[in-house]
């Protein structure tokens, strides 16, 4: 009898385990097959095109779910994607551009053939901007060991030097991780160097802290100077 008892014991025992085991192993396979920010944006840029103006997450009903602001060349649109299955859930347009005006503007593998034809050196980054209402390409060389910044107008194919921030040369990778380190502590996980709509030309840096705190931080790539630190929600 006593015998009995301790069989059933240890079948309930080992199957409490098992069911832990499996939970374990479910729970990690989901997260690790999320979609990451990356994954959301790159997910955009590839199947719209465009430039992405905001990205942020929220939870729903159907759970977490990037949202996301882009402009392409036919419109302003907001998209839902689900972090966990990588589906749209919503794709919504804000405002529409003058389809025959974009079309007339000068498009990426057309500008490159203009660049490579004016400009001597490796094109390191490409990005659509605007100033005063003009579309422009922002766009880098690298010529004889210096990095300057150009812009390429998109309705006459003019190349400029972008002087807007009063310089054409922007600090190295090296020099915006030394900058970001000297104001918050911590391991650099990440560095791209972007065109924001607000700041410019910046270099985006994600921080990990000793405390195990992610912060993203935005230094403007001419300047140096640190022009937005984000912390992560607690």
């Amino acid at each position: 009898m006593h015998k009995k008892k301790l069989i059933i014991i240890i079948s309930i025992f080992v199957l409490i385990i098992a069911l832990v085991t499996f939970g374990y192993f479910v729970y990690f396979a989901d997260n690790s097959n999320s979609m990451s920010e990356e994954d959301a944006k790159d997910f955009v840029r590839t199947n719209y095109g465009g430039t992405i103006s905001s990205i942020s997450q929220k939870e729903g009903e159907s759970g977490v779910t990037f949202y996301i602001e882009f402009e392409n060349d036919t419109g302003v649109y907001n998209i839902e994607l689900n972090k966990k299955t990588s589906k749209v859930v919503s794709l919504s347009r804000q405002s529409v551009k003058d389809n025959t005006q974009a079309a007339s503007l000068i498009q990426e593998e057309e500008a490159k053939k203009l660049i490579q034809d004016q400009i001597n050196g490796d094109l390191l980054t490409i990005e659509e901007t605007s100033q005063d209402s003009t579309p422009y390409y922002s766009f880098i060389i690298k010529a004889d060991a210096k990095d300057t910044a150009y812009l390429l107008n998109r309705q006459s194919g003019e190349i400029t030097e972008d002087s807007a921030s009063g310089s054409t040369e922007y600090i190295s990778k090296e020099k915006a991780e030394e900058l970001a380190l000297q104001e918050i502590s911590g391991d650099i996980t990440e560095i791209d160097l972007e065109e924001d709509d607000d700041f410019g030309l910046v270099y985006e840096l994600e921080i990990e802290t000793a405390s195990n705190k992610e912060v993203k931080m935005y230094i403007n790539a001419y300047t140096g100077e640190i022009e937005s630190i984000n912390w992560e929600n607690d």
